[in-house]
């Protein structure tokens, strides 16, 4: 039996402009919409530890893949340290 998820793919995005609210009457509002900035992860609008507590309920256990690093290594260094930090603290 196959497991229900195998691999992640972490990615942050935050609003360059506006509001949520504001985001949600574009008509572009679904995937890259154009107030939406690729961001460091961590630090933009998603929410890990909703994230990391679905993963760990439905039983993953698989890999993740980063979308990072657009501004420098450095930026990706930190989204890996900010991924590492979740693992360990949902799955010990």
């Amino acid at each position: 039996m196959l497991p229900r998820v195998v691999t992640m793919h972490a990615s942050d995005r935050y609003l360059k402009f506006g509001t949520l609210e504001d985001l949600r009457r574009q008509p572009d509002s679904v995937g890259y919409a154009k107030q939406l900035c690729h961001g460091e992860i961590g630090k933009g609008m998603n929410d890990y530890d909703a994230i990391f507590r679905m993963l760990k309920g439905a039983g993953f256990q698989g890999w993740v893949s980063i979308e990072d690093g657009v501004d420098g290594f450095d930026q990706l260094e930190r989204s890996v340290a900010f991924l590492k930090r979740k693992f360990t603290q949902h799955w010990g």
